[in-house]
């Protein structure tokens, strides 16, 4: 999901056709995983906020033509799943996520749509690509924002709400053992970096 910034390659100033290769930065990078949780409307609190830790990620294409070079490879550990509640962690990590049984979740892009740069360095796109989550794999759709800092810092950003059921997981029973909803909403915002070899550049 968050892999959808293989749109970055949109916004780097080259004067001619070459395969460029960046490293997402996990120290940088954040994804948060939001689900409503039971008697949201009677509490102050309406969703339980969760992150996760990207451990690798990958972006190549030729930035002249990106919707048919671009892609992205990017894992999450799923056991990285913190919320700030211990109860909480432990139920979904267990029930939901069961990452005793299923210890990644990878998402690989499949092709680019929808590209529209308003500016050199900022823009959107789509970004199709196959989610592999609790051992299934889906395809989705992720909408995503672009910008590029005169640093040449790609940073990607935006929104995906889907059944994370459809993945074959159970709903956490948070609240007095109410279920949760069985949506989530992920939101992330991805670092990426370039050296001028190609290999990637350490976080400082």
């Amino acid at each position: 999901m968050v892999a959808t910034v293989a749109i970055l390659l949109l916004a780097t100033p080259f004067t001619h056709a070459e395969m460029m290769h960046l490293a997402i930065d996990p120290a940088k990078t954040e994804i948060t995983a939001s689900v409503m949780e039971p008697l949201s409307r009677l509490r102050d609190q309406q969703y339980a906020d969760g992150t996760f830790r990207v451990v690798s990620g990958e972006i190549d294409g030729d930035p002249a033509n990106v919707a048919a070079t671009g892609h992205v490879k990017l894992e999450i550990d799923p056991t990285s799943y913190s919320s700030g509640n211990d109860a909480r962690d432990r139920n979904v990590l267990s029930s939901t996520l069961e990452t005793r049984l299923y210890d990644k979740i990878t998402f690989e892009s499949t092709r680019i749509e929808d590209i529209d740069m308003d500016a050199p360095t900022v823009g959107k796109a789509t970004i199709v690509g196959n989610l592999t989550l609790h051992g299934t794999t889906l395809s989705m759709r992720v909408p995503v924002n672009v910008s590029i800092s005169p640093e040449g810092v790609l940073t990607g950003s935006g929104e995906v709400t889907f059944k994370y059921t459809d993945f074959g997981m159970k709903a956490p029973r948070l609240l007095f053992a109410l279920p949760a909803s069985n949506e989530v909403t992920v939101k992330f915002r991805v670092i990426a970096t370039r050296s001028a070899t190609g290999v990637p550049q350490a976080s400082n």
